[in-house]
């Protein structure tokens, strides 16, 4: 009886054990998940430093633990594996709030906190009674890489590391001491910034041809596109560099002689017209129709913060939120708008962030944005009839639907009194609000987390 007892026991303890560490592993996969999500948009110092903005590497019992690995998860594998999963706040009382994903501090103003110190609770319906329960808790904290700066609490590079460790009860043992309640799993990432729209002019237009969306390119001399620290106002990337077609020769063509000089750069080049094709790094990325393609049509509509399926006609008031940038406030508010349709726009319109257009760019009134402009699938911006004001980046390029997807001709017109100029941050208020690119991923134990 005995033996069929001690049996029985551990039974269900193999049982209960095999079932809570899947339960923990899927708590660590949601954490990661949630942290992909909250990454755009998200300035990495903020998430380094905390909701209250101050680096603080001494943690209890007074130890530096910065740049060890130790450092990389919100709490240890000794009190992961005894904290109680229903009420978890007193097993992280008094840590700093480095590393928490958070909004980021706005004056005075603390951020506000995404994912709390007390992790995120996962829960299934009660099977004892109304209500739910408590299955699973998962948390987790953003750490810098080695990025050679010798500060944890600064990137450098561009890239974080996330660690999400999952967390579910199970049987409860106590041996030499030591509690064990719980089955732990813990997952990493790498993050980086995406660098695909790193635009090296406030302007591209990418084809094998390009041509005015309206009869012509360029009209009257009113207009203005400063590359600012750029070399050119206006680049070109040739999708065909192997014939004799010269889409850099096409826009100087469009352009008159006395509209050389609204066109301007850092660099001699008169009009500031030149090839910038890229020949390294993410803006490859723009090279390969079938991965714009898919961005276009399957990244984009996942992850931004409104999408508009069909045509849309904005006129004003009436238009949706957009995303503010105001230059004298730190409160920046950008955002990500898809319209997979054409876009019509009059009246007075502002945003900050990203414009994603998938069919025609087009309208009348003013528009004034900080970030990026993507207009992506027909390539068709015709900004004859606007007052544009943009300070980031406009990027045109027109995809033909296939089996793969190819590249045509983007159609491109400004006049008025437009002006289109970029500054690093313009461009990087629009990159960090898109999707960020995992470089990394692994699961560690304790053995393989010295």
């Amino acid at each position: 009886g005995m033996y069929l007892s001690i049996g029985a026991t551990t039974e269900i303890r193999i049982s209960e054990n095999y079932e809570n560490q899947a339960q923990a592993v899927l708590a660590a996969r949601a954490g990661l998940n949630h942290a992909r999500e909250l990454m755009r948009g998200l300035e990495h110092n903020d998430l380094l430093r905390g909701a209250d903005g101050v680096a603080t590497s001494i943690y209890p019992p007074s130890t530096d633990i910065s740049g060890q690995y130790a450092f990389r998860n919100w709490v240890s594998w000794s009190t992961a594996r005894s904290l109680n999963i229903l009420a978890p706040a007193s097993a992280v009382s008094g840590l700093p709030d480095d590393g928490l994903f958070n909004t980021g501090k706005v004056g005075a103003t603390p951020g506000t906190i995404l994912i709390p110190a007390v992790g995120i609770a996962l829960t299934a319906p009660n099977p004892y009674g109304a209500g739910t329960i408590i299955t699973a808790r998962y948390f987790v904290k953003v750490t810098d890489n080695d990025d050679g700066d010798g500060d944890p609490f600064t990137d450098s590079d561009g890239i974080v590391i996330v660690r999400s460790t999952g967390v579910a009860q199970t049987v409860r043992e106590t041996s030499g001491g030591t509690v064990r309640a719980n089955s732990v799993v813990v997952y990493e990432a790498r993050f980086r910034e995406g660098k695909t729209f790193d635009l090296d002019a406030p302007v591209i237009l990418q084809g094998d041809t390009v041509a005015p969306a309206k009869p012509n390119m360029f009209n009257g001399n009113s207009f203005t596109i400063d590359g600012g620290a750029n070399a050119y106002g206006i680049g070109t990337i040739d999708t065909a560099a192997g014939n004799t077609n010269d889409p850099t020769a096409q826009v100087v063509g469009a352009l008159d002689t006395n509209q050389y000089n609204n066109v301007v750069g850092s660099g001699a080049t008169v009009p500031a017209v030149g090839d910038v094709t890229p020949t390294s790094g993410d803006a490859l990325h723009l090279l390969d129709p079938t991965y714009l393609w898919n961005f276009a049509y399957s990244v984009m509509p996942t992850s931004s913060d409104a999408v508009y399926q069909g045509n849309r006609t904005w006129a004003g008031g009436n238009a949706p939120y957009l995303g503010t940038y105001p230059p004298t406030d730190a409160s920046h508010r950008p955002r990500v708008t898809y319209v997979n349709g054409d876009l019509n726009l009059s009246g007075n319109i502002s945003g900050a962030g990203v414009l994603f257009v998938t069919g025609e760019l087009k309208g009348n009134g003013n528009l004034d944005w900080v970030g990026l402009i993507l207009v992506v699938g027909k390539g068709y911006a015709n900004l004859a009839g606007m007052k544009v004001g943009i300070t980031g980046g406009l990027y045109v390029v027109n995809l033909q639907a296939g089996n793969p997807p190819t590249f045509g001709t983007a159609q491109f017109t400004i006049g008025g009194r437009s002006t289109i100029t970029t500054t690093d941050a313009a461009l990087h208020i629009g990159m960090g609000n898109l999707p960020a690119v995992q470089i990394s991923w692994r699961q560690v134990t304790r053995v393989s987390d010295p």
